[in-house]
């Protein structure tokens, strides 16, 4: 079983850092481990303080659900009801929506990285998906 490695953690919040300043973001980046639990965290000098919070719910909710929150953006649309039911288990806890894709090591979810910051949030995507990149 792999597990995430602070090294991991750390290169995600730079790889993410580097394309939000290459898009010009001011965000919060956030790195759970595959049970949601913060393992890093980031805030550019002028992103709001409610960033933080934002990209980590985002990531919870991926490592969650073991999908990007685009693609479960696009999943729940048609079940709303459910969406809201999954926000309502923890207040504040899970945010299904763009900012957040899993870290993958040999086919195994270990962690998922949150992105808050952009708008619109298809930047906090881009950042996200920077993030896990593997060199």
């Amino acid at each position: 079983m792999s597990r995430l490695k602070l090294e991991r953690v750390e290169r995600c919040l730079q790889q993410g850092k580097a394309k939000a300043l290459e898009l010009g973001v001011e965000a919060a980046i956030v790195v759970v481990d595959e049970s949601g639990r913060l393992a890093g965290a980031l805030r550019m000098d002028n992103a709001l303080w409610i960033t933080p919070e934002i990209a980590q719910a985002k990531a919870v909710t991926t490592s969650a659900f073991r999908a990007t929150t685009a693609e479960l953006e696009e999943r729940w649309k048609p079940r709303q009801l459910f969406a809201q039911s999954i926000i309502g288990l923890g207040p504040g806890r899970f945010v299904p929506t763009k900012g957040a894709v899993p870290i993958v090591e040999d086919g195994e979810v270990i962690g998922a990285v949150g992105v808050s910051g952009g708008i619109p949030a298809d930047l906090d995507h881009q950042i996200a998906e920077a993030a896990v990149l593997k060199d």
